[in-house]
C-alpha cells in the first residue's frame, strides 16, 4: 500500500515516525515520509522514501520569530499568538508540501501539526486517515490529559471536559481552520467548520505514540481512540561508536548528568550556557552538555563538563545519572525508557505538559520553566535528581514498564485492522 507519513516538526518528531515507518514498510506498505529536508538522508538511510519538506523546522526555529517562540512559549497567550503567526507565515507551503507528498497515496498518516488538512486530502483523494499524535488529543475529556492544559488534571471531572470543548477545541481549529478552508477549496471541497472537523476527528483512528504508564488512556475517549506505547527508533545498537573522549570521560568517574535543549534555539546561547555550567558546579555533578540546534558549549569548560554535539539517546541516557531536558516527548520517552530521573526545562507547546507529568509521576522534580530558569534552581534539581534514592528508584520501575511494550507492533496492528475493515 502506498502509505504518506506527515511528519513535519524536529527530530523528536520524526524519528518517532520514521520507527513507525519502518514497522510498516516490514509488512509491504511503500513508505514515503514528509519532513524538513535536513533530515532526508536519515530517513532515506533507513531504508524509507524522504520526500523533502519546503519549510524546515531548523529554519522555523532559527528565526526571529522561532526565538520568539521559545522564548516566551510557557506565557499561555504568547505561545498562541506566535503559533498563529508561524502557522499564517508557513501553513500555505506546509499545507502544499502535504497535497504533494499525498499525491497517489493509499494512506495516510499525520499528527498533531497536520491532521485537520490531511484529513481534508484524505477526503478529497479516497485514502485512508490514521492520526499518530505523541501527546494526547485534543478531544474534550473528563480525565483532562490534553497536552495544552486541564483544569483539574488526572481527575474526572465536568470542569476538564467544559475546557476541553470550550477552549482546546476552539483554539486548536482557531489555529489551524484558515488553512484547512483554504486547501479544501483548491481541493473542491466544501468549507469545514470547527464541529464538522471535530465529528470527523472523533470517527478517525488515532494512535497515539506514548505508554499508558506515563499518560492513562481516558475512558471516555472515543473507542477509536488507542494509547499504544512509545514507537522508539533505536540508534546506538552494535554499529554506534561513541567519540573516544566521551568513553573516556564516562569511565572517568561516576555517572554524569546529560544536559541538553535539543532543538531549542536561544537569542544568547551563551549566556545559557553560562547558565547551565554554573548550575552544574554548584550541584557536585559532572555533566555531559549535548550542543544540539541550541548551539550550546561554545566556549571554555571545566574538566568536569564535556560537550559533544549529539549522542543517540538509547545508548547516552542509560549511562547517566540524570537528563536535564527540554520536555520534547521523545527525549521525555527515551528519559523514561532508560529508567533515569528528568529535570525538564519546558521552553514551549507541550513540553509543559511532559514536564508535569514526570514530576506528577515522581521521577523527576518539579519542572522549571524557561523564563523561571535560574542557578540556583538548576542546581538543586539536577542534584535531587542525581541523588534521590527513591526518585531513582520509581524512574527505573517505570523504565521497566516502558521496556515492556512494543509500541509499533501495537499501532500496525490497529492500522492493518482499521484497513481491513475499510470498505473495498
Amino acid at each position: 500500500m502506498k502509505t504518506t507519513v506527515l511528519a513535519i516538526g524536529s527530530r523528536g518528531d520524526v524519528q518517532p515516525a520514521i520507527a513507525l515507518g519502518k514497522g510498516l514498510a516490514a509488512r509491504g506498505h511503500a513508505v514515503r515520509v514528509l519532513a524538513g529536508k535536513s533530515f532526508q538522508r536519515w530517513i532515506e538511510g533507513h531504508g524509507l522514501t524522504a520526500i523533502p519538506a519546503s519549510v524546515d523546522s531548523i529554519d522555523i526555529m532559527e528565526s526571529d520569530l522561532g526565538k520568539e517562540w521559545v522564548s516566551r512559549g510557557t506565557n499561555p497567550l504568547a505561545q498562541s499568538r506566535i503559533l498563529q503567526k508561524l502557522i499564517d507565515r508557513f501553513g500555505a507551503e506546509m499545507v502544499q508540501d502535504a497535497v504533494r507528498a499525498c499525491e497517489g497515496a493509499e494512506l495516510i498518516l499525520s499528527s498533531f501539526t497536520s491532521d485537520t488538512y490531511a484529513a481534508s486530502i484524505a477526503e478529497a483523494s479516497g485514502a485512508a486517515q490514521v492520526s499518530m499524535p505523541l501527546q494526547p488529543s485534543i478531544v474534550a475529556t473528563r480525565h483532562g490529559p490534553t497536552a495544552l492544559a486541564a483544569p483539574v488534571a488526572r481527575r474526572d471531572s465536568v470542569l476538564n471536559l467544559l475546557f476541553g470543548k470550550l477552549m482546546v477545541e476552539p483554539t486548536v481549529w482557531r489555529w489551524y481552520g484558515g488553512v484547512t478552508n483554504r486547501v479544501r477549496k483548491q481541493l473542491g471541497l466544501p468549507p469545514q467548520d470547527r464541529r464538522g472537523y471535530m465529528a470527523a476527528l472523533r470517527r478517525m483512528l488515532v494512535v497515539h505514540g506514548y505508554s499508558a504508564h506515563v499518560v492513562p488512556h481516558p475512558p471516555d475517549w472515543p473507542p477509536s481512540f488507542h494509547t499504544t506505547g512509545y514507537w522508539f527508533l533505536d540508534e546506538g545498537g552494535e554499529g554506534y561508536r561513541p567519540p573516544e573522549a566521551l568513553e573516556r570521560f564516562l569511565a572517568a568517574g561516576e555517572p554524569p548528568v546529560a544536559v541538553g535543549f535539543g532543538s531549542m534555539t536561544s537569542h544568547d546561547p551563551g549566556a545559557t550556557t553560562r547558565l547551565l555550567v554554573d548550575a552544574v558546579a554548584r550541584s557536585g555533578q559532572r555533566a555531559v552538555l549535548l550542543s544540539g540546534w541550541a548551539g550550546l558549549g561554545d566556549m571554555a569548560l571545566p574538566d568536569s563538563i564535556l560537550r559533544i554535539d549529539a549522542a543517540p539517546h538509547d545508548w547516552l541516557y542509560p549511562r547517566v545519572a540524570a537528563a536535564v531536558i527540554h520536555g520534547g516527548a521523545g527525549t521525555v520517552a527515551a528519559c523514561l525508557r532508560a529508567g533515569r530521573p528528568a529535570v525538564v526545562v519546558p521552553h514551549l507547546a507541550d513540553q509543559l505538559f511532559w514536564g508535569r507529568r514526570v514530576a506528577e509521576l515522581g521521577v523527576g522534580p518539579r519542572a522549571i520553566p524557561r523564563p523561571r530558569l535560574s542557578t540556583e534552581a538548576l542546581a538543586d534539581a539536577i542534584r535531587d535528581a542525581a541523588t534521590d534514592a527513591g526518585m531513582r528508584q520509581r524512574a527505573e520501575e517505570l523504565g521497566r514498564k516502558i521496556r515492556g511494550e512494543d509500541g509499533v507492533a501495537t499501532a500496525l496492528g490497529h492500522i492493518e485492522r482499521h484497513l481491513a475493515a475499510r470498505p473495498c
